[in-house]
């Protein structure tokens, strides 16, 4: 489960479209969603709980660096978790995007091709789109399920479920947050002892103005404890972020 617990979550999403961030002084612009002003940093609680083990517990940190052009698009902007990853993500007029991601193993970032949609913009009830699974988007979570899938892809579908609800985590209470959800059903084929089955993956997003992602839930059912592959639980909040 190495890659759970490594796991860095840095999920966006955003409000109205907000080019005028405060670069300067390193505050968030206080409807932006998804703040890309350099300089800010938060600092996530992520809880793991495989099924049939014990909770285990740990902290993830992420920080916008940088904003510049990057590959003939402008104002960039490179977040960094405490792991030394880098994930380079466009404010574009449709959406935000992660563009590239450099890991601590190469020289240079490897451009997503194509580009990975974090969140559309303007962000509204009923808004749809369709990622990998497997991207950890700033990074959405690499979890059980997915160590396992075939060349390890599986896509989720998103909604943007509310524009406006209030949203309690450590770092303190949030109003007028977007809630997104993410789905599918991920197919184990049969095995020594056991029935192939579709195990349903659910995970919910919520992102507040001038903060950003606050929580984060992902829940992987496996239903037949007997199967090598086991499913569990992941709940990230924020503890510190942008003030």
């Amino acid at each position: 489960m190495a890659g759970i617990r490594n796991v860095a979550v840095a999920l966006v999403l955003t409000g109205p479209i907000a080019l005028g961030l405060s670069a300067c002084d390193g505050s968030a612009d206080p409807d932006a969603l998804f703040p890309l002003t350099p300089g800010l940093e938060w600092t996530y609680r992520i809880q793991v709980k495989p099924l049939g083990k014990e909770l285990e517990t740990s902290t993830r940190t992420m920080q916008n660096v940088s904003r510049d052009d990057f590959a003939g698009e402008p104002k960039v902007t490179i977040r960094r978790n405490d792991g030394g990853a880098r994930y380079y993500v466009a404010e574009r007029d449709d959406g935000y995007y992660r563009v590239a991601m450099k890991s601590v193993i190469h020289h240079h970032p490897i451009i997503d091709q194509p580009p990975i949609k974090i969140l559309p913009l303007p962000v509204k009830a009923g808004a749809t789109w369709i990622e990998p699974a497997h991207t950890y988007m700033l990074g959405r979570a690499k979890t059980f399920i997915t160590e396992h899938a075939p060349g390890n892809t599986i896509t989720l579908d998103y909604r943007v479920e509310s524009e406006n609800v209030d949203v309690d985590v450590p770092a303190g209470h949030f109003t007028g947050c977007a809630a997104v959800i993410g789905e599918t059903s991920f197919h184990l084929g049969a095995g020594v002892g056991f029935l192939p089955s579709d195990v349903p993956i659910v995970q919910k997003e919520w992102y507040c103005p001038g903060v950003g992602l606050v929580r984060l839930e992902r829940d992987e059912k496996v239903t037949n404890s007997a199967r090598v592959i086991t499913g569990g639980r992941l709940k990230m909040e924020l503890l510190h972020g942008p003030s």
